[in-house]
């Protein structure tokens, strides 16, 4: 119909009228608090709004889900009689959307595009209140605006003609506005979240804001700032932040900088400086800046978020000063010194931990104590000192340290833990003197001598069955007639006579020998011994090596003593070489060394013998001397032979002395008295 004529002018004003209504509408719910309001609500008052003013008898308004793409039904509206106001809605348990419309709103979704369909046959019956009525047509859109989706829009009518050219143009227009609305709701419920988000972070963050003018004048002061300052926002509002926040003599200096900050190119800006509170105290603040642009004014202020780290700083610098102390003392410290860590694990050490290992920091830090200080262990056996460390108590220890070359008087003290740091323990190494060394033999023979005293007695009490055995073993060997009875009771007497030698050699131990002393020349004791073993150290392809001073003095001692302890350390030697090595090797060899040395202001002679062969672990240095302790595998020794021997040389006025390191080597050493005002032989 033209619009020249009448009836085409009341179309074009109906058309007008129904736009500006809605116009109306949609301008009292955009003049309304958005945020406020859900996004399901403004939904549904968009589709009251079309429904009001337009000729269908239904809505159907649904969601749209982002997480799985799809439409969650929303409600049902249904226009009400004039006299009784806008639209109901019916409930959605009534109606949601009838299977024929599943597929057109899918393809409305995929699309983006608005789907009608006219003159439907049959018609779609619609459950409306109080009946059912046909629907003949319906057409359904998005609520889009740009790229986001809000929602689908489904409106029926029982007309054929009801989605006319000129109508789907104006419903067009009319859910385009209606889209728009929803755009600004999503936006400023987004807005408001982001304010009150920021709002939240600069009301509780423990961090000095203060938001600056270009010109330097304060926009914004947080209460962490009220706080610290001691002035409230009110105060400070519009005033030059360095008149309220610095020392007049620092304003002019950090005011510089700030300028100097606000014409640079960088987002994010940092600095230190002081802060003067409002009772005249200073602070040690981190600035970080960040450029706040205001695009309406064209202009560019500053947020400074301040962090206080006076406390720190005076926390960081009494630490420097602790610790400078410390060092000082624990490089002084003239003994090795190590922290160690609850597992083992050497933290730091001393200069004279590196002198007395010989190895460089590098070599040490970082390392276990116990390959440090003892040389390692076998795999799979526990170190005494890891498990003193575990234990956590003070201990003094008087021990071989093989890796620090020396005896040592060992210091274990627990340092004092917190909970940011893992426990550790301090030693101290203190080399023993030979007035200590002489102090600890002493000890070592009082043990020995009392553990002579018992071993004696006990020897004395064996010997009597012992004797009774072999008396009773040789009557059964002589009264028994078969071969297999004699046979047994030679082995009762074996072993019997096995049993007497071991108490022999107790009461050897424990008993005090008379035999005369006489002047030996120590070197040809030596060669006498070797020549007892040198075809059986040719077969197990074990090198001698001899390294005697020139000229010795003669030793005043029992000859037939010492060379049963020179014996049995070569015995023991031969097996810890075939060890270690049981084929040839350049290693496998003993090396004998002879020198003089002093105890105090006596010479005496020190030999030495040192093998290369499986050392001995740091354990059980101090039990070798102990009666019956071997490391000898059962049946191969009694573990009597070093008892004896040390008890020898102590009767002999010497010392004898062990050190080992496992896998490494053993050195005993053995020192004799010489002859008071003695000649070296041949002189």
């Amino acid at each position: 119909m033209s619009p020249g004529t009448a009836e085409g002018r009341d179309q074009l004003h109906d058309v007008l009228v129904r736009r500006t209504r809605i116009l109306q509408a949609i301008n009292r719910l955009n003049s309304e608090d958005l945020p406020s309001q859900s996004a399901n609500e403004i939904l549904k008052r968009c589709g009251e709004i079309l429904l009001r003013f337009s000729d269908f008898c239904g809505a159907w308004i649904g969601r749209y889900n982002p997480e799985n793409a799809g439409i969650v039904p929303l409600s049902f509206l249904q226009p009400e009689k004039q006299e009784e106001g806008g639209p109901r809605e019916v409930s959605r348990r009534q109606i949601l959307f009838d299977k024929p419309l599943v597929t057109p709103i899918e393809g409305v979704l995929k699309n983006n595009r608005r789907c009608i369909a006219r003159d439907i046959s049959p018609p779609l019956a619609i459950p409306l209140l109080p009946g059912e009525i046909p629907c003949r047509s319906y057409g359904i859109w998005p609520f889009k605006h740009h790229d986001s989706m809000y929602g689908i829009v489904a409106l029926y009518s029982s007309k054929d003609d009801a989605f006319s050219e000129a109508e789907v143009d104006f419903l067009e227009t009319a859910i385009a506005d209606l889209s728009l609305t929803l755009y600004a709701h999503d936006v400023s419920v987004q807005l408001q979240f982001e304010r009150d988000f920021n709002n939240e972070i600069i009301d509780t963050i423990q961090a000095l804001m203060v938001a600056i003018t270009p010109c330097g004048t304060i926009m914004r002061f947080n209460p962490e700032a009220e706080r610290v300052t001691g002035y409230k926002q009110k105060d400070v509002l519009n005033r030059y932040w360095v008149d309220v926040l610095l020392s007049p003599d620092d304003r002019l200096y950090y005011q510089n900088v700030i300028s100097d900050l606000l014409k640079s190119d960088a987002k994010n800006l940092g600095f230190r400086a002081p802060l003067m509170t409002c009772d005249g105290s200073s602070r040690i603040f981190d600035w970080h800046g960040s450029i706040k642009p205001d695009i309406e004014k064209g202009t560019v202020g500053m947020v400074l978020f301040g962090i206080d780290i006076t406390d720190r700083l005076n926390a960081v610098q009494k630490y420097d000063r602790t610790l400078a102390k410390w060092e000082n003392i624990f490089a002084a410290i003239q003994d090795p010194a190590l922290i160690v860590s609850r597992k083992g694990t050497i933290l730091d050490a001393n200069h004279a931990t590196f002198s007395a290992s010989r190895k460089t920091r590098n070599e040490v830090i970082g390392q276990s104590v116990c390959q440090i200080l003892h040389g390692g262990r076998k795999k799979g056996s526990a170190c005494p000192l890891i498990k003193l460390l575990q234990i956590g108590k003070s201990r003094i220890l008087h021990t071989e340290l093989s890796g620090l070359h020396g005896d040592y008087l060992l210091t274990i003290s627990p340092l004092k833990d917190s909970p940011d740091t893992e426990q550790a323990t301090l030693l101290v190494a203190r080399d023993m003197t030979e007035e200590e060394r002489h102090k600890a033999e002493a000890i070592r023979a009082s043990q020995l001598a009392s553990i002579g005293e018992l071993a004696a007695g006990v020897a004395h009490e064996i010997n009597n069955p012992i004797n009774a055995i072999l008396n009773y073993a040789q009557m059964l060997h002589d009264l028994t007639l078969d071969r297999q009875g004699a046979e047994i009771a030679d082995r009762i007497t074996s072993e019997s006579k096995r049993i007497a030698g071991i108490v022999r050699n107790l009461l050897d131990f424990s008993r005090h020998r008379v035999e005369e002393p006489e002047p030996v020349d120590s070197r040809q004791l030596l060669e006498d011994c070797l020549e007892l073993v040198h075809h059986q150290l040719l077969t197990d392809d074990i090198v001698m090596e001899i390294d005697f001073a020139k000229t010795l003095p003669l030793v005043f001692c029992n000859p037939s003593q010492i060379q049963q302890v020179l014996l049995n350390i070569i015995n023991n030697s031969r097996y810890a070489l075939n060890e270690r090595f049981p084929q040839p090797h350049p290693q496998k060899k003993l090396v004998f060394s002879g020198s003089v040395t002093m105890q105090g202001t006596t010479p005496f002679v020190r030999l030495k013998i040192t093998d290369f062969g499986t050392g001995i672990e740091h354990h059980v240095l101090d039990r070798v001397f102990d009666p019956f302790f071997s490391t000898k595998p059962d049946g191969q020794g009694t573990g009597l032979g070093l008892s004896i021997s040390y008890g020898l040389i102590r009767d002999n006025g010497g010392y004898m002395r062990i050190k080992s390191r496992f896998n490494n080597f053993t050195s005993i050493t053995v020192d004799l008295p010489t002859i008071p005002g003695g000649k070296s032989p041949g002189a």
